[in-house]
């Protein structure tokens, strides 16, 4: 019995998802191509360059990488390519005939395009995020977060608690599922954060906020070094 496709919506995918989907359509814009190319298939972008983006810059693990791209081709909103023909192997007594995808780059579709304007349009306008620490303490100016507009004010970053709250926030607000495993990761990354050493909490924070926006990561990051500005006692 055939397993009845859900409707697209844009909504569901993963937060990776819509990241990648719209460096699909930033590559499709770029490229210059028509309404045309959306029922067609075009030369899209490399997922080598999505590969090296997001799990060798952002430390995103491999699997959750190609679970997105298939939430993508599953919802009909980017298809891989190039279509190659089945190659039998030579002397098999059972021919296969038929095309599938080499799965080099992805490309966008008319679905894709129209979820990728929708997600854009639904962004805020956020105040560039300004930083100010000063006895330990992390301020913060009102920033855009996800589809919503937080107020940070303060963080004690001598209080754990506290900034594993703050921390675990952003990651909510920006769409990530906070389960007890990245609550642990989260709790991992200040205890290392307290050891002062940026080279041994980069890899860590990456995984966790690689994939988030820019504003986000910044707050993020501003925290941790708050962090390790008080650890040196400055």
């Amino acid at each position: 019995m055939a397993t009845k496709r859900r409707p697209s919506n844009y909504r569901q995918l993963s937060l990776l998802a819509k990241n990648v989907l719209l460096d699909i359509r930033d590559d499709f814009t770029t490229k210059g191509l028509d309404a045309a190319s959306l029922t067609e298939q075009y030369e899209g972008l490399a997922i080598s360059a999505l590969e090296q983006k997001y799990c060798n810059n952002a430390g995103v693990a491999r699997v959750d990488f190609d679970l997105a791209l298939k939430e993508l081709e599953q919802d009909d909103f980017a298809k891989s390519g190039p279509m190659v023909p089945y190659e039998n192997p030579p002397g098999s007594t059972v021919v296969f005939f038929g095309m599938f995808s080499a799965h080099e780059y992805m490309y966008l579709t008319e679905a894709g395009y129209r979820a990728a304007a929708q997600m854009n349009s639904e962004k805020p306008k956020s105040s560039a995020a300004h930083v100010h620490i000063s006895g330990g303490t992390f301020h913060q100016s009102q920033i855009g977060i996800g589809e919503q507009v937080t107020q940070i004010q303060k963080v004690d970053v001598e209080n754990d608690a506290e900034v594993i709250e703050r921390l675990l926030q952003l990651l909510s607000s920006s769409g990530a599922i906070v389960g007890q495993s990245i609550k642990s990761e989260v709790a991992q990354l200040v205890e290392i954060t307290h050891r002062g050493n940026t080279a041994e909490v980069k890899p860590v924070f990456q995984k966790l906020f690689g994939a988030l926006t820019e504003s986000t990561k910044q707050v993020a990051w501003g925290i941790l070094t708050a962090i390790i500005t008080k650890q040196m006692g400055l």
